[in-house]
């Protein structure tokens, strides 16, 4: 989807403090032949924020730093990959009270797509804005805090990925710095077994996530089926349909783009299934950055962005691509350009 006239105009992120990687290797949390590969250096973890509270810092910053009213946002959508604190209750109308206020007239949504929410949010948001020229501004926010019982940060999911604690938000508006140029999904639907496994249907949370005896289950049960068992090439297929998509909306080369913002999974994986299946070098991305807060659910790519606009990384005229991956699965791919640099990122 072509984005015309939609900018970004504000973005905030709030991380809690780092805990160093080494540390958890020597509590025995995190098995050291896997940091071998990942390279992590610290992992965010949040101590005792809860994730809507993180978002509503998030946006708070995000909302002030937009120099848009509270009265302006026709939009509220949160995303999340994990326990939000309290269940049977909708963290969206948290963050909409505590940052908006009023709003009467401003839906407040959850968004449920894993990794992938916060750009599947901002899609959703453009398009909101898009169909109605009146309505100005939407907030999307973005938060998790992966951690035990339920959750083990370091082993619950692949061995790529070791997940961080924090949140982002974004205001999306008719006026800003950075244009979104455009911003598309591609989904297979058919992996979605690969994080369910064999496990059966609950009727209440409860069970701690372990994603490495989900696959197993999925890979084992696939066996027979040539197609489904291509999982490598079916997730590289989705990264390199949703960026061909992106740019050719966009009316781009990917040369064109100058920084490239991935998940922050570890290092092993981005090389080898982000980067090199689309000709990339490392010092494009924002790898430093990623390395020094773990894979923080769906706010990697907000997260990312925020950073290289606060240390001039990022400056007008500049192109920056923005890709996530969610479990189900899904790929969005958003390309902004930066029209100016913000105040803020003095």
């Amino acid at each position: 989807m072509r984005c015309d006239d939609l900018f970004i105009a504000g973005l905030a992120h709030r991380l809690p403090a780092a805990v160093e990687v080494g540390e958890a290797i020597a509590g025995g949390r995190y098995d050291a032949a896997e940091q071998e590969a990942n390279e992590y250096a610290s992992i965010t973890v949040a101590d005792g924020e809860s994730p809507p509270e993180m978002a509503v810092g998030a946006a708070r910053l995000a909302l002030e730093r937009s120099g848009i009213p509270a009265a302006d946002v026709a939009l509220v959508l949160h995303a999340s990959a994990w326990f939000q604190g309290i269940g049977f209750w909708p963290a969206a109308s948290y963050i909409h009270r505590h940052v908006l206020g009023g709003g009467r007239f401003a839906p407040a949504l959850d968004v449920q797509q894993m990794c992938n929410g916060a750009l599947g949010a901002i899609e959703l948001a453009a398009s909101y804005l898009l169909a109605v020229p009146s309505r100005r501004s939407a907030l999307v926010t973005t938060a998790d805090r992966l951690g035990d019982p339920g959750f083990d940060r370091w082993r619950g999911d692949v061995r790529g990925i070791v997940y961080g604690d924090g949140a982002a938000s974004v205001v999306l508006a008719r006026t800003g710095f950075a244009r979104l140029l455009a911003v598309s999904t591609v989904v297979d639907t058919g992996l979605e077994g690969m994080y369910r496994g064999d496990e059966p249907f609950a009727t209440a949370p409860g069970r701690p996530v372990d994603v490495r005896a989900r696959r197993a289950a999925f890979a084992a049960e696939t066996a027979g089926d040539a197609e489904a068992a291509k999982v490598a090439e079916r997730t590289t297929a989705g990264l390199t349909e949703v960026v061909d998509r992106v740019l050719d909306e966009a009316g781009l080369k990917l040369g064109d783009v100058k920084r490239f913002i991935f998940p922050n999974v570890g290092l092993h994986v981005l090389r080898t299934r982000y980067a090199e299946p689309l000709g990339l070098d490392l010092a494009s991305t924002t790898w430093d950055w990623g390395r020094r807060t773990g894979h923080v659910g769906a706010a990697d790519q907000l997260t990312g962005l925020t950073h290289l606009v606060e240390t001039g990384q990022a400056d007008a005229g500049d192109r920056v691509m923005l890709i996530g991956i969610g479990a189900g699965f899904s790929w969005t791919c958003a390309v902004v350009e930066l029209t100016a640099r913000p105040e803020w990122a003095a």
